[in-house]
């Protein structure tokens, strides 16, 4: 069975602003789409197994971050990483949440969150948190502080 995932994002940074720059979906339970819908962006996932990137980048400075969120035996994950170079895209990044070159990512995915929050080198803090871990219908909120 299908899940979807709808995502808003909120900035309080009224110096910076944050593009979405690519988005990914892993192979897993069928793969999935994102789309434009209701303001923000939705993920659908094929069934429990697979998960989705979006990777911000700051219109000033290098800030760069993604955020991952999946479904993992049934159960809503999410998980930030933040102070990325450049050269990282979120489908390479995405697949260290299924193989053994990142320990900590798949860690992450395994611990089923469903909020976390991190904080990048500039002292910003980026939370995302499911407002429901229920059903197939999710909600994610991504809020980008200030520094």
């Amino acid at each position: 069975m299908s899940y979807n995932v709808q995502v808003r994002v909120f900035q309080s940074d009224h110096k910076t602003f944050f593009y979405t720059v690519e988005q990914g979906v892993w192979k897993y339970a069928n793969g999935g789409t994102w789309v434009p819908h209701n303001g923000g962006q939705r993920l659908t996932m094929g069934g429990s197994g697979t998960s989705g990137m979006l990777r911000f980048l700051a219109d000033v400075g290098k800030e760069i971050f993604v955020i991952a969120v999946g479904i993992h035996n049934n159960k809503p994950w999410c998980d930030i990483v933040t102070n990325l170079p450049q050269g990282n895209t979120a489908v390479a990044i995405l697949a260290e949440y299924y193989n053994d070159q990142d320990p900590a990512r798949v860690k992450a995915r395994e611990a089923q969150r469903s909020k976390w929050s991190a904080k990048n080198n500039e002292g910003r803090t980026i939370e995302a948190s499911f407002r429901s871990t229920e059903g197939h219908d999710l909600n994610l909120d991504i809020t980008i502080g200030s520094t």
